[in-house]
């Protein structure tokens, strides 16, 4: 009946019938019995009492407390938004940032592969160049000993030779030649000309026999 007599629960069925059933026995229970109930017309009037004082204040500027609240209520959220905007920015500035730097470090390297490709090249160049002058001293030199030792042979006097050392004098002879030719177009298919001079085998004229 107390329960039901309070405004807060208009009439409504008391829900802890299950647990009175228990604690109506203690004592503690008991002296509340006895006590008096706030009568129903006292919590109206309460409940009245808060309305009216919530109408009478409606539209009256607020007090020096409330007011000093307000502003700074106002204030800490429009530095929290200003403050949000700010971390937005900075969010958005530094990932424009990242992505410029990932591009330049990208095209970075893709200029040092370009230059390490063309130090290889100039290398590879470079190598190959040398490759063919040495190439050409070798050249030069294996063609001087065979012009040295051709002269040599045909500087030789015949006329105290026989038959046999005639005859192995024109094999020697023929030998250089063929060496000769042989060189010449072994220069010829490397190098694709011909860096030896004349068209013959350069050898040295024999036709006074004896010079």
């Amino acid at each position: 009946m107390r329960y039901k007599e309070m405004a807060a629960f208009k009439g409504k069925p008391f829900p802890f019938k299950h647990a009175w059933a228990i604690l109506q026995t203690f004592d503690k229970w008991k002296l509340r019995d006895q006590e008096t109930a706030p009568k129903k017309s006292a919590m109206l009037r309460m409940d009245d009492s808060e309305d009216e004082e919530k109408e009478r204040n409606l539209g009256k500027p607020e007090g020096t407390k409330k007011g000093k609240q307000r502003v700074k209520m106002e204030g800490e959220a429009s530095s929290l938004r200003e403050k949000m905007e700010q971390m937005m920015k900075a969010r958005e500035e530094l990932t424009r940032k990242t992505l410029e730097t990932k591009i330049l470090i990208t095209e970075k390297k893709k200029e040092v592969k370009l230059a390490q490709v063309e130090a290889k090249c100039e290398e590879a160049k470079r190598k190959a160049d040398l490759e063919d002058r040495m190439i050409k001293v070798k050249e030069a030199k294996v063609w001087k000993e065979l012009m040295v030792e051709e002269k040599e042979h045909m500087m030789m006097s015949k006329k105290d030779m026989d038959e046999e050392q005639l005859q192995w004098w024109k094999d020697y002879k023929e030998d250089i030649a063929e060496r000769k030719r042989i060189f010449r177009g072994a220069s010829s298919t490397f190098r694709g000309d011909n860096p030896m001079s004349g068209g013959d085998d350069g050898g040295v004229d024999d036709s006074n026999g004896d010079a």
